[in-house]
């Protein structure tokens, strides 16, 4: 199964309908912004802040491009702001 990416405004319940999705598919749960926050060990606030957005979608980027190459099922939440990141 290829991943399956969930896109939408902050809020609107990508994470929530994605960690159910991921249970019924038997496929892993990745949330773009938990996995920064743990990769970075600081709050995606604290990312922008300190790092700047740059940083910040480097980073996704590099969550975004693991889950691809990995080859294993996924249900990925993305970050509110991906759509319109111009990379």
């Amino acid at each position: 199964m290829k991943p399956i990416f969930l896109v939408g405004y902050m809020g609107c319940g990508k994470s929530t309908l994605g960690r159910k999705l991921a249970r019924r598919l038997g496929a892993a749960f990745v949330d773009t912004d938990a996995a920064v926050e743990e990769l970075e060990g600081a709050s995606v606030a604290d990312v922008f802040r300190y790092e700047g957005e740059t940083r910040f979608r480097e980073l996704e980027r590099g969550v975004l491009e693991r889950v691809i190459t990995s080859g294993d099922a996924a249900v990925v939440s993305t970050g509110g702001g991906l759509p319109v990141w111009r990379d």
